[in-house]
């Protein structure tokens, strides 16, 4: 795993990139600027992993580049949850809802990682409270869709609207 500097992904990936990712949908260039310059971005190589168990949870990262799978610490042992692609958000969840890390993202190919503080997002929500806001309705629409595909994944194994469940 290694730091990079905003300056290096910016030239790497090209603002017009790094702009149209979801989790930066509507926001200003000088936004997406200071959430750069301001939080960490991490490379992992493809098989690196980051694991937090049991940490308060201070940060939530975006993905820039690449892909991890998430696994969750149950039981002893690590179960793959899903996959997080380009764009999405990592620990937000967590991070407002207080919420202990209890899992491991490991990066599937290389992968770029902007990880933002609480710090850093709520200096964001006193200078940009407008663009605060639609960085907050990004996210949501994120939380939003995994809530869905939770659903259907209970739906298909309860028989919930009538179809039998298959129990896996």
């Amino acid at each position: 795993m290694q730091s990079l500097e905003s300056a290096e992904v910016i030239e790497q990936l090209g603002m017009p990139y790094i702009r149209a990712q979801s989790s930066f949908d509507e926001l200003s260039d000088d936004v997406i600027y200071r959430l750069l310059d301001g939080g960490t971005i991490l490379k992992l190589n493809r098989g690196e992993y980051i694991a937090r168990f049991d940490e308060a949870v201070s940060d939530f990262q975006i993905i820039l580049k690449g892909r991890l799978a998430y696994y969750k610490h149950w039981h002893d042992r690590d179960v793959l949850i899903r996959h997080f692609d380009i764009g999405n958000q990592v620990g937000f969840d967590e991070m407002i809802g207080l919420i202990n890390r209890d899992g491991t993202d490991v990066a599937i190919e290389e992968t770029l990682l902007l990880s933002i503080s609480s710090e850093l997002f709520f200096e964001l929500h006193v200078a940009y409270p407008g663009e605060f806001g639609v960085l907050m309705i990004n996210l949501a629409r994120e939380l939003s869709r995994e809530i869905e595909v939770l659903e259907d994944v209970i739906r298909q194994g309860t028989g919930w609207a009538g179809q039998p469940g298959t129990g896996t």
